[in-house]
């Protein structure tokens, strides 16, 4: 990264197997790598989809320089950037339903 360039946020988000239907265990890791390639981040973020096989842990979480931000930290680093973390992730969230959509429409 150069030192003008400034940092990015991390949104890690676990993507639930059942979002895919009742066999969504089998399609889940296609499923993030195909969300990794044709979901686009704003130029401040950077997203990272992963299958969420374990409920315990929360579905987003946020980093910035490899250091875990509480949701307090990213509302903040968020709003410096015009965004507020309510309206990031619901656009993320639409992003999502629509790559699910292409993703399991038949070829």
């Amino acid at each position: 990264m150069a030192a003008n360039t400034p940092p990015q946020i991390q949104l890690l988000y676990r993507v639930e197997p059942g979002c895919l239907g009742p066999d969504g265990k089998d399609h889940i890791e296609g499923f993030c790598a195909y969300a990794q390639q044709h979901i686009s981040a704003p130029e401040f973020a950077t997203y990272r989809f992963v299958p969420r096989y374990d409920k315990s842990k929360d579905e987003v979480s946020y980093t910035l320089r490899n250091k875990r931000l509480s949701l307090q930290q990213a509302e903040q680093f968020l709003a410096h950037f015009g965004s507020q973390r309510s309206d990031f992730e619901e656009h993320l969230d639409e992003q999502l339903a629509e790559a699910i959509d292409q993703f399991l429409r038949p070829s």
